[in-house]
């Protein structure tokens, strides 16, 4: 609607909201084994709607932090096997001394969603956590 025009919205029901779930379960191999660090804001769709549905979908663990805190989840990886972000997110991971191979070896998949990651935030990703990440 823009920022001027009259507020519209779109009807998501139960099963848009399951369909979408199980197909990111599906693509992303989410089981019961998985730990999902989950930091994201959930007033938004990644957070509220994505992250959460896949774990729930998959009976998967969550690791549910209140506000994104790099050094928390850097300390929090070595418990996990999957973080969603954003770049931003990455971005601030990498300021991390505490990011390295070794605190990242149990992280099955890094996922980053809601704008582009930038080339040099793989690349330096890659570097330090040998992991690439995906983008949905």
């Amino acid at each position: 609607s823009g920022t001027t025009g009259r507020s519209k919205g779109a009807m998501l029901s139960h099963e848009n909201l399951a369909s979408n779930a199980r197909a990111l379960v599906e693509h992303w191999r989410f089981t019961g084994d998985d730990v999902l660090i989950h930091a994201l804001p959930i007033f938004h769709t990644h957070g509220l709607f994505v992250a959460t549905n896949v774990v729930l979908m998959a009976g998967a663990s969550m690791l549910f932090e209140q506000k994104f805190d790099p050094a928390r989840i850097v300390s929090l990886l070595p418990r996990a096997t999957a973080l969603m972000g954003v770049p931003t997110f990455y971005v601030r991971l990498l300021q991390q001394d505490g990011l390295d191979h070794e605190a990242a070896k149990n992280i099955r998949v890094f996922i980053s969603g809601s704008a582009p990651l930038l080339a040099e935030t793989h690349k330096s990703w890659r570097e330090r956590s040998g992991h690439a990440i995906l983008e949905r």
